[in-house]
């Protein structure tokens, strides 16, 4: 990845040179979550902005990197990406078609704070995984924009995301300790929307998670899965993850209780 390339755009060539697509078409808020970032007001209000492919601006080479230029924009609303100024004919069938979808995974920003209490909330509301019911959810964007205002000060906690074609999949929440005896522990919540089950997402999650671990001198990983929660118990198996406990009625779950399996891996 050039060294010229504006930091803000990283991760949206991240996306590009993952995609297996050979045109693309991105809204502006898309681009936006990918980011992670706003886009500056000349890409809402310049065409220039998106066919330029020389410096001194470099945000060009999120995309021309990957071999991808710009074919069509319509201010405001999308862009369309095409490899080597080729764009596809309208009955041709992109290779690999099924597993074209493209996502990146990125820590969470200031501006991703509503989005992401969104994807919780339509989480929460799918699976009876989670630990607390919908409507007991009251985290605020104002709450969580001061919590990683603080995470950043303690270097040992951050959501992690995975954005798909630039919509919210998915995310896991990485929460480190502040005491010196455990702050080598850091605890784990994985979740993944259902529609994007079985991608992959939560492994890739998952090695990430063990990635940005590693980079803050955290040695161990904790997490806790329902024991019903049969395809989450086989993630965390495979990835490594060893059966430490089992808290018995742990949990209260549609006047039933639930058992409940702590595991931990030590990097």
């Amino acid at each position: 990845m050039t060294k010229n390339m504006e930091k803000k755009y990283i991760p949206l060539a991240t996306f590009f040179q993952v995609t297996t697509q050979n045109e693309i078409t991105l809204s502006f808020s898309a681009l936006e979550n990918i980011i992670g970032q706003s886009l500056p007001n000349a890409a809402y209000l310049n065409m220039s902005w998106w066919k330029k492919t020389k410096p001194p601006l470099s945000h060009y080479l999120s995309w021309t990197n990957s071999g991808f230029y710009v074919v069509d924009v319509k201010l405001g609303a999308s862009v369309t990406f095409c490899r080597n100024h080729t764009r596809a004919s309208t009955n041709q069938v992109p290779e690999n078609n099924e597993n074209s979808s493209a996502y990146i995974i990125r820590t969470i920003e200031a501006s991703d704070a509503k989005a992401f209490i969104n994807l919780q909330e339509e989480i929460f509301h799918e699976t009876e995984f989670m630990y607390n019911a919908p409507s007991e959810l009251d985290l605020t964007v104002q709450q969580l924009r001061k919590d990683l205002s603080s995470w950043k000060k303690l270097k040992n906690r951050t959501i992690l995301l995975c954005i798909l074609e630039g919509t919210f999949a998915g995310y896991a929440f990485i929460h480190g300790y502040k005491h010196s005896r455990v702050k080598h522990v850091a605890s784990v919540h994985l979740a993944v929307k259902i529609e994007h089950h079985r991608q992959g997402i939560g492994q890739t999650l998952m090695d990430e998670v063990e990635s940005w671990s590693k980079e803050r001198a955290i040695t161990k990983l904790e997490l806790s899965v329902m024991a019903h929660n049969v395809s989450a118990l086989q993630l965390f198996e495979k990835i490594g993850f060893q059966h430490e406990g089992k808290r018995l009625q742990s949990i209260m779950l549609n006047d039933t209780f639930i058992d409940e399996y702590t595991l931990g891996k030590i990097l």
